[in-house]
């Protein structure tokens, strides 16, 4: 063995406990390791105190990614403790890291170069239980007398993936409150991934929407992640860990973790449906490398593989384990050229880029591109960036569940709306279609009460004078010669009535205008000069109202079923025509003559069982308003709808 002048000449700068150090705080270890590679992988303490260690620097310590299990070189950790004040120091070293083979920590007195205490080896498959300290990582406990001068050795043994030591330095009595701190906060890290992960199942459940599955997925690969990466398997669950042979359980998880984002990102940007659709295509076939990937860490619980293969399939695993990002990264860049989902792509590239960051400047620091800096293996920062991850796509897929909620109520209210225009329509067919009945009623009606009856007249006529002529030969032809021109007359009433029935359905509106007009026409061309009969028509109202054709048709089957009666039966010299009409279907229609009065009886029964009042008072009535006739210097004859 060396001296002790020599050991202190080559030992490195001490970690240095003085009584103003924060009792709270991790030492300051980094700038006091040195590393020591023990390539003949056999190497004691005595051997190795004396070999040169070659400083760490300010990083994690890490020697880079092993090979097969046969090639695994153990490496050795050191640093120099000294004492500055008056009181024993009593201190954890704690490698926070869960998968090794194992660590043993031993402990020198720099004075006498005596071995003072050495730890009883510790690895992933020791159990939390049987551990100086019952915590998912590696505590080590160990004294430092005031004054003392020790020097500590780390023995590290990793065999898969990569050999880095994340250590610190604490005082003893800090581990209970920073333990306190460190559960408090995991809990709450895995609570709130938990509850975004049913808040993503109660989306699903309410919108069919398979994005919210993906995203699921991930969410539970990342809670299975941590529980993994932080040693909460290895603490609480130790049997689990050995599910899988060696200790792959370690790789599963985050494999599925990247894979799952891949599933996720060929939601959430999808490109199957576009121009680069053999984007998706790729990852498509990446998935399958994926699910080769998870076959290989099966098969190793019934294959042994040989050395050779073994290094091959370890270089194949690492690059297919990585495989995803460049193709995520791919998914965004051609979001971004294509310009097919903008503000998606900004919002999954803001949520997931200090995570990717964290993972990059990982695998960057495993080949030795980078110092292993604290927060590419303290999985606290890996935690902050993942929750941030979540909560951010979180609120875009909270916003999407309600822009596709307000989506859908659109389309509901448009199909209610679509729904109650188609209903309005067909109640407006119906309706129109039932006008055109009554309509067709009405016609029917009016020329059957008077077309018909004239023309029945006219051939009941024409017969009377066939059969006189046919029982005696015709001495004199006056009584015949009247006879027809009886008939000629009715003839012309009849087309008369034909064409005031034509001009009343020729179109659908009227104006009041038109109404007086025509009323004067016919008053001035059958009633005036025809029968000698003076009419005065007068009309009150808006003359730029529009009349429907069955208004127009009754009020003017009315007043000329009045001057009819007039002509007939009053013996009147004048008559006139009043009619008001107002714009909300109100009407006042009055006929009034001069004449004799009525000579029929006066009560409602007795006018009802005539004919022409009979129809006089329908019409009034199908207008919506009220008939009444009686006597008053003449004949008054009213049709009245409201005040």
């Amino acid at each position: 063995m060396l001296g002790g002048a020599q050991l202190r000449a080559q030992a490195p700068a001490a970690v240095v406990l003085t009584s103003s150090d924060d009792p709270t705080e991790a030492l300051p270890i980094d700038g006091a390791l040195s590393l020591y590679i023990d390539t003949t992988r056999r190497q004691a303490l005595p051997d190795v105190q004396l070999m040169p260690f070659r400083p760490v620097g300010t990083g994690v310590p890490n020697i880079g990614y092993t090979g097969n299990q046969q090639s695994v070189v153990p490496f050795w950790l050191r640093f120099q403790v000294q004492n500055a004040t008056q009181r024993p120091a009593r201190l954890y070293a704690a490698v926070n890291f869960w998968c090794y083979e194992s660590l043993q920590l031993f402990v020198v007195d720099r004075k006498n170069d005596s071995l003072l205490t050495s730890s009883i080896p510790m690895g992933w498959r020791t159990a939390v239980s049987v551990r100086p300290v019952h915590n998912r990582y590696y505590y080590f406990p160990f004294s430092v007398p005031p004054g003392g001068d020790y020097m500590i050795y780390l023995r590290v043994n990793k065999a898969r993936g990569t050999q880095l030591v994340p250590m610190t330095l604490i005082r003893q009595q800090a581990y209970e409150e920073r333990m306190q701190r460190d559960y408090l906060f995991w809990g709450g890290v895995l609570l709130s991934l938990l509850c975004v992960s049913v808040m993503s199942l109660f989306f699903y459940i309410t919108s069919s929407d398979g994005i919210y599955v993906s995203y699921m997925l991930c969410v539970w690969c990342l809670i299975g992640f941590f529980v993994i990466n932080d040693g909460f398997l290895n603490q609480y669950a130790f049997e689990a860990q050995f599910w899988l042979p060696r200790q792959n359980i370690y790789f599963l998880f985050p494999l599925l973790l990247f894979y799952s984002q891949l599933v996720f990102v060929r939601t959430f940007l999808p490109m199957w449906q576009t121009p680069s659709r053999w984007l998706h295509n790729l990852s498509s076939w990446a998935l399958v490398a994926g699910f080769g990937c998870v076959l290989m860490l099966l098969i190793e619980a019934v294959v042994t593989y040989p050395a050779w293969l073994e290094v091959a399939l370890l270089r194949l695993f690492t690059v297919l384990y990585w495989l995803p990002i460049p193709i995520i990264v791919a998914f965004v860049a051609t979001s971004f050229y294509r310009r097919y989902y903008i503000r998606a792509t900004w919002l999954y590239v803001v949520a997931v880029t200090p995570f990717y960051v964290l993972n990059f400047g990982q695998v960057l620091a495993n080949f030795g591109l980078i110092p292993t800096y604290r927060a590419l293996v303290n999985f606290d920062y890996y935690a902050i960036t993942a929750l941030l991850e979540v909560l951010v796509l979180a609120f875009g897929l909270a916003f999407r569940y309600k822009l596709m909620r307000d989506h859908n109520d659109r389309l509901l209210t448009s199909q209610r709306e679509q729904e109650r225009i188609t209903y309005t329509t067909e109640v407006e067919t119906l309706a129109l279609r039932n006008a055109m009945l009554e309509e067709k009623e009405r016609i029917a009606r009016d020329l059957h009460d008077n077309v018909g009856a004239q023309l029945a007249f006219m051939i009941t006529t024409l017969l009377h004078i066939s059969r006189q002529v046919e029982q005696q030969p015709v001495i004199d032809g006056k009584q015949q010669a009247n006879e027809l021109r009886a008939v000629v007359g009715y003839a012309r009433d009849a087309i008369r009535t034909l064409r005031e029935t034509i001009w009343a359905i020729h179109q659908e509106r009227f104006t009041l205008t038109e109404f007086e007009d025509r009323l004067n026409q016919y008053v001035n061309r059958y009633v005036q000069q025809t029968n000698g009969l003076e009419v005065d028509v007068q009309i009150d109202g808006d003359m730029n109202q529009p009349l429907t054709s069955v208004q127009v048709l009754n009020l003017f089957r009315i007043v000329q079923e009045a001057l009819s009666n007039v002509v007939k039966h009053a013996q009147a010299t004048r008559a006139s025509v009043f009619l008001t009409t107002r714009a909300n279907g109100t009407f006042h229609l009055t006929i009034h003559d001069n004449g004799r009065g009525l000579s029929l009886p006066g009560s409602d029964e007795t006018l009802e069982r005539h004919y022409g009042i009979r129809n006089m008072k329908r019409r009034a009535e199908e207008l919506g308003g009220q008939f009444r006739i009686y006597t008053h210097e003449g004949t008054v004859v009213e049709a009245v709808r409201g005040n």
